[in-house]
């Protein structure tokens, strides 16, 4: 019970990180895909990440708040931005690495954000004493693992869309038929490592987090002793 109490204090904070990253994300690719030449009314309105259409109930709140509560762990997204594959591999290739570059953005500012509410006392920069401080901690650890999984080279993931680049057009087309079985695929083997080696796993996802923290304390220590 306990460890369920402390999970829904944690979640208001994860979920609202996802909503914001995700929302990023997929402003992020229809942005590019805008400047690259896809000007559907559909992309331009998907440009602004305040847009409530980047919201999928389903992926965004409803998923990812069940897997947070009974496994500890989230994951999830926005609806996607359906951009016009007209515009090439090369182009689809750079809407594709604007979605990871937008968490890497908000991850970015989420954790000088961080940074300025530790120097202002209103967090203490400690895994042990601040537990408000671990929780805001995991939701900025949220953007990097978001734009790493999305670095995954098989389709749906961003990913493929630059490994695409170096294949061959009737090659390109199989391999992005492929992306409903790669991603039961990958869900199968996420539900296996974690079951199967779930003591690694938190090691690993520890380990993520103790990065996070340095990068923040990193932050924090050219505001209190600027060179």
């Amino acid at each position: 019970m306990a460890d369920f109490e402390l999970k829904l204090k944690m979640l208001p904070f994860v979920l609202g990180m996802l909503v914001i990253t995700s929302c990023v994300h997929e402003a992020g690719h229809a942005w590019a895909a805008w400047r690259l030449g896809d000007r559907s009314a559909q992309i331009r309105r998907r440009t602004n990440p305040f847009s409530p259409s980047h919201v999928s109930l389903l992926f965004t709140i409803i998923l990812p708040s069940l897997m947070m509560l009974f496994f500890g762990l989230m994951l999830g997204g926005a609806r996607p931005v359906q951009v016009r594959t007209a515009l090439g591999p090369r182009r689809m290739a750079l809407v594709a690495a604007a979605g990871p570059a937008g968490n890497l953005l908000v991850g970015g500012l989420s954790m000088a954000l961080l940074a300025g509410l530790v120097h202002a006392d209103v967090l203490i920069a400690s895994l042990q004493f601040d537990q408000y401080y671990v929780f805001a901690l995991q939701a900025v650890m949220l953007n990097f693992v978001l734009a790493a999984l999305n670095l995954i080279p098989i389709p749906p993931f961003d990913g493929s869309r630059i490994v695409a680049l170096l294949l061959p057009d009737r090659l390109r087309q199989v391999y992005y038929g492929f992306s409903i079985p790669f991603i039961v695929l990958l869900a199968l083997v996420f539900l296996i490592a974690y079951l199967g080696f779930k003591d690694e796993f938190i090691a690993a996802y520890t380990e993520v987090l103790h990065l996070v923290d340095h990068g923040v304390r990193a932050l924090l220590s050219l505001v209190r002793h600027p060179s």
